[in-house]
């Protein structure tokens, strides 16, 4: 398999077979998001729940992992208690971060969208009956309020997943924390659920357009971090703290 850093051509001439399973990759991927996409903001208005996304979004990320031949592996599921709220801080290598874990994470996840987003035609009002949170990112205090709304009528719990760097890692190394994740955390006195994830970058690297498929990925939970009595002060203490647990169990050359 080709390092993360080689040029589309050498991929495409050296491996001329896994180049076009890679092209038909790309294609299945365009046929799902087209046919389970539109599927999934009909279900939305019909059902006026953001359940169906859940659940077409998990089966959509399966295929994909399933087309690339991908073999996850998910470690520390037992950290999770049943019911109960979680920040998830994760590092970030590549969108197939996303993929595998809508695919395999134990419990429904649930993204934090800008307003912004609720102006797109169709999609913004899909979004907004959805499960997934959307925030005014110009006014924190009501953006804890949404969240800890949100918290409260998840009877099953919520798990809201953060990627810390705030963008797919240039180097595949882990990078820098930003504070988001964990300001939101202490501000809702939530636990903090850090993720490792491994092997993703060489799927899609992040200037390459064809993807390269077959390979691991190994996803840690490690256990939770509780928040609770803890305020903005001990915030630089507790993201390098979550940062050295993801670095722990992360696997650069995995």
């Amino acid at each position: 398999m080709p390092a993360a850093d080689d040029s589309l051509a050498s991929f495409a001439l050296g491996h001329p077979l896994h180049y076009l399973w890679g092209l038909a990759a790309d294609l299945a991927f365009a046929v799902y998001t087209l046919t389970l996409g539109p599927l999934a903001i009909l279900s939305v208005f019909l059902t006026r729940s953001g359940r169906p996304v859940d659940v077409i979004g998990r089966v959509w990320a399966k295929l994909i992992v399933w087309t690339c031949g991908i073999q996850l592996e998910v470690e520390g599921t037992h950290h999770l208690e049943p019911g109960r709220s979680y920040v998830i801080v994760s590092n970030h290598l590549s969108n197939f971060d996303i993929f595998c874990t809508l695919a395999r994470f134990p419990a429904t996840v649930h993204f934090v969208a800008k307003k912004e987003l609720l102006k797109v035609p169709v999609f913004g009002q899909a979004l907004a009956i959805s499960n997934h949170i959307v925030i005014d990112r110009q006014d924190p205090e009501s953006a804890i309020r949404t969240i800890n709304a949100a918290v409260a009528r998840s009877a099953g719990g919520m798990c809201i997943l953060f990627y810390a760097e705030g963008t797919r890692s240039p180097d595949g190394k882990v990078g820098r924390f930003k504070k988001g994740g964990i300001t939101l955390a202490i501000n809702t006195q939530l636990p903090i659920l850090p993720m490792s994830v491994s092997g993703t970058r060489k799927f899609l690297p992040k200037s390459a357009k064809v993807i390269r498929p077959g390979g691991r990925v190994k996803i840690v939970i490690d256990a939770p971090i509780e928040t609770t009595g803890l305020d903005l002060e001990a915030r630089d203490e507790l993201t390098e703290r979550v940062r050295q647990v993801v670095i722990k169990n992360f696997i650069e050359t995995y």
